[in-house]
């Protein structure tokens, strides 16, 4: 008798030559045959559902690649001179505008009986605008890159100030203006000066984020430019978005990939990366020339304009308003500058350095023309007394920023470095302006503040 079993296709057992098969004979092949079944789906199910086993670990699985880092500087090629001079003229703009607004909101806050101090406006207007302006990233930038420098670096940077924060930190704290209050009040007058400062710039970032959201979309005029073939950057360094974020001068400008597949339906992923590459080839004749000489042209001719008015306007506007736009160009141009640093590896995602030397550097200088306005020396000179204020309020006040300085700590992933950073600057910073005008007060004393 004759049987043919096929265990890997499951045939059933058929007696050869039609002869009759026993019952039990029968029974123990089918046992058999199920068993093995059952051998073989157990070995399958274990090997791939092993990991799903509660009582059995899951196997580590490799990192998977970074990605592409967004504090990382782009290549040089893809942006020409032409564009980051353009960058360089909407810094000097922003720095005129974000300079005067920080003025005008001084001068507005300052009155008798006042709830809250006046250079709180400006921290929170200027944390407001990065807010916003971060949130409203792409949509900037598609339409002109300078602009989101502009706004972020340019007019959210100048408009909030760092060195001013310690300077005026300092004073509540040493009863400068000597109320009379005891020395407890002098430590809680400080501390809540500087907590209200962070919490009223934290807040109005995001406040200016949530704003984003109630405004209009920018859509129509990315749309435009889809449907017209131009290139739209989508990502810009760090010191940028950060007003710092990010922090080369350089530009990644990148095609709108989106766009184009949206538009093309093309659902050959290489033949899209083919065509990304050839519209990335494209960058060097999709830049904005004369859009970008009118913008270097404008920033001339402003900071011609206000270098006349200082010797053609009224002279009444040198001390307060005139000599101070003059200064406040090389204060943020300065930052822009030295917010190259913090994409160094070192200092990547732990520690701001660029920031940190240019608010730090800030509170130095304007600790010690602090310190000068109030010498006898400086009594009666005009165009000293001039130099001094402008030097605060221009360049100290653009150099340092508090906008960017909320970003980078909102920013950084890990807690340690993140106090590290907030620490270091805010208890630097006091002591500085401890040392500097503390001490020349204490040593030398002062006279009345001079008046230009």
């Amino acid at each position: 008798m004759e049987r043919t079993a096929s265990p890997s296709n499951g045939a059933s057992l058929e007696p050869a030559n039609n002869d009759p098969v026993h019952p039990t004979t029968a029974s123990s092949h089918s046992h058999s045959l199920s068993r093995q079944r059952s051998t073989r789906q157990s070995h399958i199910r274990s090997s791939s559902t092993i990991s799903e086993d509660p009582e059995i670990p899951r196997p580590p699985r490799p990192e998977s690649p970074k990605a592409p880092e967004e504090n990382a500087p782009p290549p040089k090629e893809e942006v020409t001179k032409l564009r980051l001079l353009a960058h360089y003229s909407g810094l000097v703009l922003a720095s005129f505008l974000g300079c005067l607004i920080r003025l005008g909101l001084t001068g507005l806050g300052t009155y008798d009986g006042k709830v809250i101090y006046a250079l709180a406006w400006s921290q929170g207007i200027g944390s407001g605008i990065m807010g916003l302006s971060l949130a409203r990233k792409n949509e900037i930038i598609s339409v002109y890159p300078p602009i989101y420098t502009f706004l972020t670096t340019g007019i959210a940077g100048s408009v909030t100030t760092f060195s001013s924060w310690m300077l005026e930190g300092y004073l509540s704290f040493s009863n400068f203006d000597k109320y009379n209050r005891k020395g407890l009040h002098d430590t809680v007058d400080g501390v809540v000066y500087s907590l209200s400062t962070s919490a009223i710039a934290i807040a109005s970032l995001r406040f200016g984020e949530h704003l984003s959201g109630c405004l209009p979309s920018l859509k129509s005029l990315t749309d435009r430019k889809s449907r017209k073939g131009s290139v739209i950057p989508d990502r810009i360094p760090n010191s940028i978005s950060n007003g710092s974020s990010t922090s080369s001068e350089e530009i990644r400008i990148q095609s709108n990939e989106n766009s184009n597949n949206d538009n093309n339906s093309d659902p050959d992923p290489e033949k899209a990366n083919k065509k990304s590459r050839s519209y990335g080839n494209k960058l060097s004749s999709s830049q904005t020339p004369i859009i970008d000489l009118i913008w270097i042209s404008t920033a001339f001719l402003s900071y011609l304009i206000i270098l006349l008015l200082y010797f053609l306007g009224p002279k009444n506007w040198r001390h307060n308003v005139i000599f101070p736009l003059l200064l406040a160009p090389p204060g943020t141009i300065l930052r822009f500058y030295l917010s190259k640093l913090n994409t160094k590896p070192n200092f990547l995602d732990k520690f701001p350095i660029g920031t940190f030397i240019a608010n730090i550097l800030a509170t130095t200088i304007i600790s010690i023309t602090f310190a000068e306005q109030r010498r006898p020396t400086s009594q009666g000179n005009i165009v000293r007394c001039n130099g001094l204020n402008s030097i605060q309020q221009g360049f100290c006040g653009c150099l340092s920023t508090v906008s960017t300085f909320v970003v980078e700590s909102r920013t950084i992933k890990s807690p340690k470095y993140k106090w590290f950073y907030l620490g270091s600057s805010i208890i630097l910073g006091h002591l500085i302006v401890l040392a500097i005008v503390g001490g020349i007060g204490w040593n030398q004393g002062y006279v009345d503040q001079c008046k230009g």
